[in-house]
């Protein structure tokens, strides 16, 4: 039998062992809880620290992976001609680039798993991971037309770069092969190409573009921020191939350069350009430049030099001389074609009338230590008759009867001097003496067109002027849609009678026979002008230049043309040289303006 102390004492031992377990159980229980409990609120910290406190960081980086921000070009103005003909447009080009970091992250992806490949071949999930793109630059270099080893130099020095242009300006339709060939890293971006549908007439006014679009040269530098408009922006999801994963974003709106209208009449552009490339091949010369002015409102209708440039040729720009506009850049002593102002200056000071004489002989005259000449030996002459038979001597004379400030302050009230309205980039602003060179010698050669420096675009202004009645309006490049208030510089009296003088020099006995137009009566003056040396000690006794500064018709004058021709060979007389160019010019512009004749036609000849 079994001892009952035994029994009880062994109960008793049982009890303390299941409230020991117990214990540990619930100890257990609690860390167990008070772990998950620790994670919990771990976890939720963690979320805090990166959702909210650490928010933007991360933003940032993942944007960086994936969200470009790209610019949307804005396109670039249209300039038009008066009359709406397109003279610089803009065409969608593509720009192809490549991102150099991402195509040899891709690169050395491939070839790591390549070379797993290599050790385990049946290995599906590796072959899924291989880049699926296009990794072959030379396919690449000949896709895009560039050298191979150009290619690979260029994407090994700018290895960890995001951005590197293969190649500008490529038509769309390209664009979209390259991209279905789906090279590596590469995508296109949309840009424009000027372009200019008449080129050669009208390049040294309009200007051009650079490979980015901005204005360098001409109109298209002056107004620049007006043609160009501001870029929008955009952004955009990528794939690391650059595709695009969903729809742009667009961040800013992109706002469409200006169009702009210029006075400019491309029918009399082409037809100036035309003839000064004939006369200046005919000739020989250096140059020709040529400018028409509407005289009534200040327009400028035509403004053309030979030689000129294509700018749609970007590897035809290396003649710099070619690009200048001469109309307005270059400045020069214009000769006989200011004796016209030098007699309304003179009708200006009360002291001569239309019919007042002038003695020229012995067809020289003595001033300092220089000596003035007339081509003949005119005896005495009306003020008409000075223009008409272009008579040094008789407007030196005219000159220095009169204080010696008289002419140069003339001159320069009516504009010579200072720059035009038109403000062209690079204009010049000639040249007037200043006070203390107004001596007997200066004032004297003044008055018949030396001793001062004078653009085209000065002269075609102050023809324009006399022209309109001694109305002078402010010269534009673009076409006006209201009449500018003019401004009174001589009187109308005086104006008509030079006009009147200057008409009897394409007469006969006058210098410029051949500026006769049939059905219009033509006003105007010759110049044959010795250009300096290049020494700049004296006067070359072979190198001129030609001109001829006209209005017509005289009975309700439209234009007003100033044609110059430097260095012609051979014939050198503005009268056989430039007169020519202004009749052809003039002739058709007024045809195509339906100016009515003011004069009867000649009857034909009877054979």
């Amino acid at each position: 039998m079994v001892d009952p102390r035994k029994r009880q004492t062994g109960k008793k031992q049982q009890s303390i062992t299941s409230r020991n377990s117990a214990s540990v159980e619930m100890w257990r229980f609690y860390l167990m809880w008070g772990v998950v409990l620790l994670c919990f609120i771990a976890l939720i910290g963690r979320a805090f620290y990166v959702q909210i406190v650490n928010h933007d960081f991360l933003q940032n980086k993942a944007n960086a992976k994936i969200l470009r921000t790209e610019s949307i070009k804005a396109m670039r103005g249209v300039i038009y001609d008066r009359h709406g003909v397109p003279l610089a447009i803009s065409t969608p080009v593509m720009k192809v680039v490549i991102d150099p970091r991402d195509y040899f992250e891709a690169k050395k992806l491939y070839e790591d798993i390549s070379a797993e490949l290599i050790k385990d071949p049946t290995n599906r999930k590796l072959k899924r991971q291989l880049p699926d793109s296009n990794l072959n630059l030379d396919e690449l270099a000949d896709a895009v037309g560039m050298d191979r080893a150009e290619l690979r130099k260029k994407m090994n020095e700018r290895s960890r770069s995001r951005y590197l242009v293969l190649k500008k300006e490529v038509p769309p339709q390209q664009a979209d092969v390259i991209l279905k060939r789906e090279f590596q890293g590469v995508y296109t971006e949309k840009n424009y190409k000027r372009y200019y549908p008449q080129p050669q007439p009208n390049a040294q006014i309009i200007g051009l573009t650079n490979s980015e679009g901005m204005g360098i040269e001409g109109l298209e530098m002056q107004l620049n921020t007006r043609l160009a408009g501001v870029d929008g922006e955009q952004q955009v999801i990528r794939d690391k191939r650059g595709n695009r994963v969903k729809d742009p974003e667009i961040i800013k709106e992109v706002e469409a350069g200006e169009n702009i209208t210029l006075s400019i009449d491309s029918r009399l552009q082409y037809i100036m350009y035309r003839e000064l490339t004939a006369s200046g091949v005919a000739n020989n010369a250096r140059s020709a430049t040529a400018i028409t002015v509407d005289v009534k409102t200040g327009e400028i209708l035509a403004m053309a030099s030979w030689p000129s440039y294509n700018p749609n040729d970007k590897n035809g720009l290396n003649n710099k001389d070619a690009m200048r506009n001469r109309g307005a850049v270059d400045s020069f002593e214009p000769g006989s074609t200011m004796k016209p102002l030098t007699v309304a200056m003179a009708l200006e000071s009360g002291k001569f009338t239309t019919n007042s004489v002038i003695n020229t002989a012995p067809g020289t005259m003595r001033v300092g230590n220089h000596t003035i000449r007339d081509t003949h030996d005119y005896g005495s002459l009306t003020l008409g008759g000075i223009i008409q038979k272009s008579s040094n001597v008789g407007v030196a004379k005219i000159a220095l009867s009169l204080p010696y400030s008289t002419l140069p302050t003339f001159y320069k009230r009516v504009g010579f001097g200072e720059r035009s309205a038109v403000k062209f980039p690079g204009e010049s602003a000639g040249l007037i003496l200043p006070k203390n060179k107004w001596n007997v010698s200066e004032v004297a050669t003044m008055a018949y067109g030396y001793s001062l420096n004078a653009t085209v675009l000065q002269l075609a202004d102050a023809y324009a002027m006399i022209a309109n009645k001694g109305k002078k309006m402010p010269l534009s490049l673009y076409k006006l849609e209201e009449l500018p208030k003019g401004e009174q510089m001589i009187d109308p009296k005086i104006a008509d009678q030079v006009l009147l003088m200057m008409e009897a020099v394409t007469l006969p006995g006058g210098t410029a026979r051949q500026a006769d137009i049939p059905g219009y009566r033509v006003a105007g003056k010759t110049g044959t002008a010795h250009k300096l040396r290049a020494d700049r000690k004296g006067y070359s006794q072979s190198d001129y230049r030609a001109l001829f500064a006209g209005v017509a018709p005289v009975s309700d004058p439209r234009l007003a043309m100033i044609v110059v021709v430097e260095n012609p060979k051979g014939q050198y007389y503005g009268g056989l040289v430039a007169a020519p160019v202004f009749a052809r010019v003039m002739q058709e512009s007024l045809r195509l303006m339906n100016v009515p004749l003011d004069k009867p036609l000649d009857a034909p000849k009877v054979q």
